[in-house]
C-alpha cells in the first residue's frame, strides 16, 4: 500500500521532530529551574519615613544566573518619577543599587498600574556596581534589598517593600 521509502521517511521526521521537543522542553525546564521568585508587598508605611496613602502595590521578581526581570503591580498611583531597588534591611534608606524605571514598560488602566522590566549586570550600581546578579541575589535572600516607588505627590518615595523569597 505505501512504498517502504515513504514510511522511513516518516518515521525520520516524526523521530527528528521529537527530538526536537525534547530538547527544547529540557531547556525550558533547566531555565525554570535556574530561577527564584521573590515577592514584595509595597505600602507607604514601609517608606522611610512613613508616608500617608492610599497607593499600595506588590512586585514580583524573578532572578536567574545573570538576570533580573521585575513586575509592578500598583493602585493609587498616576505618576511614577523612579523606583529603584535600594540596599539595606527595613526601615533603612540605603544606597541604590538599581533604577527599575531605567528600562520599564508600562501599561495603565482606570484601576491600576502594571511595571515591567528587567536588569543585568551592566545595570548594577552603587554598593553593587562591579558586583553579579548573584550577589544581589544573596542581598535578598538577607533581607538586604527594598523596592522603592517615587511618585510627583511624593518625591521622596510613595511605596516601598522589603524583597523576599516567594512563600516568606
Amino acid at each position: 500500500m505505501y512504498d517502504r521509502k515513504y514510511v522511513t521517511l516518516i518515521v525520520v521526521i516524526m523521530t527528528a521532530i521529537s527530538l526536537i521537543l525534547v530538547v527544547s522542553t529540557g531547556s525550558s525546564q533547566v531555565y525554570a529551574q535556574n530561577q527564584t521568585k521573590f515577592k514584595s508587598k509595597l505600602g507607604g508605611d514601609n517608606v522611610v519615613p512613613a508616608v500617608n496613602t492610599t497607593a499600595s502595590g506588590r512586585a514580583v521578581i524573578f532572578i536567574g544566573d545573570d538576570w533580573l526581570w521585575w513586575k509592578l503591580n500598583v493602585t493609587g498611583i498616576s505618576e511614577p518619577t523612579m523606583a529603584h531597588i535600594h540596599m539595606g534591611e527595613n526601615g533603612v534608606n540605603g544606597p541604590v543599587v538599581a533604577d527599575l524605571l531605567k528600562s520599564a514598560n508600562f501599561e495603565n488602566s482606570t484601576e491600576r498600574m502594571i511595571i515591567t522590566g528587567n536588569i543585568s549586570v551592566a545595570d548594577l550600581q552603587g554598593a553593587m556596581g562591579g558586583k553579579t546578579i548573584a550577589d544581589l541575589k544573596s542581598a535578598i535572600n538577607a533581607l538586604q534589598a527594598n523596592i522603592d516607588l517615587h511618585t510627583k505627590n511624593h518625591p521622596e518615595g510613595e511605596l516601598r517593600g522589603t524583597i523576599r523569597i516567594q512563600g516568606s
